[in-house]
């Protein structure tokens, strides 16, 4: 149980990267800057907006975001909406995040990490916006 996680509470600065750099860099930039240390590679920084949107959730405790190209995710924060894809590199995302994003994690603070889930209501992935699919064919009891 506890906070919600974002990207100032997750990325932490690598070894690898001095404190300048560090404090001198967006949220989504150091995202970048910790990925690069964990894949050990060189991630192309993006050049501007791709005229991309993704939408932004809370997933086991988390707000996440998926690259609307790929689906690779990536734990972002409200206070930066953008997001870019270290796997396909096309630019800014701009993420569609909750005007109020206290308001929405407030009441899951509370519960354990498992149970910490929130979607947009206009979100094509949330849930309750799914439609029940029929039940396949039942099996005729072990005959082929």
């Amino acid at each position: 149980m506890g906070a919600i996680v974002r990207s100032e509470t997750y990325y932490r600065r690598p070894s690898t990267c001095t404190q300048a750099k560090w404090d001198a860099a967006t949220w989504p930039e150091r995202a970048l800057i910790c990925l690069e240390y964990v894949l050990r590679m060189r991630i192309p920084r993006p050049e501007g907006d791709n005229g991309l949107s993704a939408w932004a959730r809370i997933d086991s405790g988390r707000w996440l975001a998926e690259c609307p190209t790929c689906g690779s995710a990536q734990i972002v924060t409200p206070t930066d909406p953008r997001m870019t894809c270290c796997r396909d590199f096309t630019g800014w995302t701009t993420l569609l995040m909750p005007a109020d994003p206290d308001a929405v994690e407030a009441p899951l603070a509370g519960l354990p990490t498992r149970e910490q889930f929130w979607w947009a209501d206009d979100d094509p992935a949330n849930p309750a916006n799914q439609q029940p699919t029929a039940p396949g064919p039942t099996d005729p009891g072990g005959e082929l």
